[in-house]
């Protein structure tokens, strides 16, 4: 322990010398007082160094930022304990600055001492709180690893923050992180269980788990309405505190019903989906809201309009297309989730919809920008349908293309079960395959085989087989 102190103070008078300054001149410069400098370097014992004078003496030496990081560790600690007000700040600097080393040599060093999850949920929600997602992760983590009472809020919440923060497209990704969360969702405040909730519904959508998606929008619909009815009663309360949601209360609210309708919509249940989209297609009697709320609301009237069509489609009743695509034309967003069920409803029942497809046709090339989890996943649901209807209709060039494009996002999606669907599609119509095409094909393949080789051999490595 003293070596380092000495190496950080060795270090700073090494250059102090190099520099031709004394303490006087090189106060002036840093604009630290010279007596606390004196008491830094000679004091018995030496003063520890706040992260403040840290930083004002490496950049008095023209160092870039975090020079020295790696040798303040020890300032942050004495025999007995943590340095609480050093040490926070500390790690939230070294979080800012990509010091992942340093973090883990603090960290490693606080679990010696007793209760040191205080400090390190603190961290993680000050970085949280500030936009530093990502960065709070690392302690979130060490939380979620190292908290002893299953049922403490702080686990809870740290979970759900990991959760929160996840943005894999991957969906076996997507599915561990869902089990780890899942246990924790009914153990957080009632503001984030909302939320937690939320995202639950939305991760299942996307990995077609259609029960779990009913599940936890049934869950969302009753806590949002139970919240609602308590906000409710607090009106002209002199005592009422604030609801501190993410979003607005009418979100969760909606999205209960709207995501129970989606999901008995994907089960073929059709006149039950009717129903519950009825539920926030005017959500206008909504007492609690704020301009983004009200915004909410139109966009969920929006939604409703949208996925009324979507439910006439896939019924069979053919006769709303024409209306659909004038729908579709006057609000570009509703575009790729409305060609996929115009796509798949024509699969379905035989009917014709290259008017929709040419009408969209330019719509159809910017969808490859698409980068985020939930267009990933529709893009590639959009080309296997396209796929599917050009190959009935004996395109065959154009059909195994689409494939190739399905192929291809079911492969950055980690998605099983539509790799193996894009795969039997392309050997059924293997014979009509160019010889271009077939060598793509063959090159998926064996990037696909590369993967699982490499992922196999890591799991050998991890768990010691030689």
């Amino acid at each position: 322990m003293e070596a380092k102190l000495t190496t950080l103070r060795s270090e700073f008078e090494k250059n102090l010398s190099r520099s031709g300054h004394n303490l006087a001149s090189f106060a002036k410069i840093s604009g630290l007082n010279r007596g606390s400098l004196s008491a830094i370097l000679h004091g018995n014992p030496p003063k520890p160094l706040s992260l403040g004078q840290l930083d004002a003496v490496i950049k008095a030496f023209g160092f870039p930022e975090g020079w020295w990081y790696s040798l303040y560790v020890d300032e942050c600690f004495s025999e007995e304990r943590i340095s609480r007000r050093r040490v926070e700040p500390f790690l939230i600097r070294c979080a800012e600055l990509g010091k992942h080393h340093v973090i883990e040599d603090v960290l490693n060093r606080m679990l010696e001492f007793a209760k040191p999850l205080d400090i390190v949920f603190s961290v993680a929600d000050k970085l949280f709180n500030n936009g530093k997602i990502q960065e709070s992760n690392i302690f979130y983590k060490i939380v979620a690893e190292n908290e002893q009472d299953s049922y403490s809020e702080r686990l809870a919440i740290s979970q759900y923050r990991i959760f929160k923060s996840l943005k894999s497209v991957d969906m076996e990704e997507k599915l561990r992180a869902l089990i780890t969360f899942e246990p924790f969702r009914g153990r957080l405040p009632e503001e984030m269980q909302l939320d937690g909730l939320l995202k639950m519904a939305k991760e299942c959508f996307a990995l077609n788990k259609w029960k779990e998606v009913e599940k936890y929008a049934d869950e969302l619909r009753a806590l949002a309405n139970g919240v609602y009815r308590d906000e409710l009663r607090k009106i002209g309360s002199r005592r009422r505190e604030e609801l501190h949601t993410e979003r607005p209360l009418v979100v969760y609210y909606g999205h209960g019903y709207l995501f129970k309708a989606l999901a008995l919509t994907k089960q073929a249940h059709y006149e039950e989906a009717k129903r519950y989209t009825a539920g926030y297609a005017d959500l206008s009697w909504f007492e609690i809201l704020d301009e983004e709320g009200r915004a909410a609301v139109e966009s969920f009237q929006l939604f409703a309009v949208a996925n009324s069509y979507t439910l006439e489609l896939l019924s069979g009743n053919i006769s709303a297309l024409p209306d659909y695509i004038s729908f579709l034309a006057e609000h570009p967003g509703e575009i790729l989730p409305g060609l996929i069920i115009i796509m798949e409803s024509a699969n379905r029942y035989g009917f014709p919809a290259d008017a929709a497809l040419n009408r969209f046709a330019r719509e159809l090339l910017r969808f490859g920008q698409f980068q985020d989890p939930i267009n990933v996943d529709r893009l590639f649901r959009l080309n296997y349908q396209i796929a599917v209807y050009l190959i009935e209709h004996q395109n065959y060039p154009e059909g195994i293309d689409h494939i190739m494009q399905s192929l291809r996002l079911s492969i950055r999606l980690n998605n099983e079960k539509g790799f193996i669907h894009c795969v039997t599609l392309f050997e059924v119509n293997r014979q009509h395959a160019s010889e271009q095409q077939q060598q793509l094909y063959t090159g998926l393949m064996q990037e696909v085989r590369q993967q699982h080789e490499k992922v196999a051999a890591d799991d050998d490595r991890r768990f010691g087989i030689v």
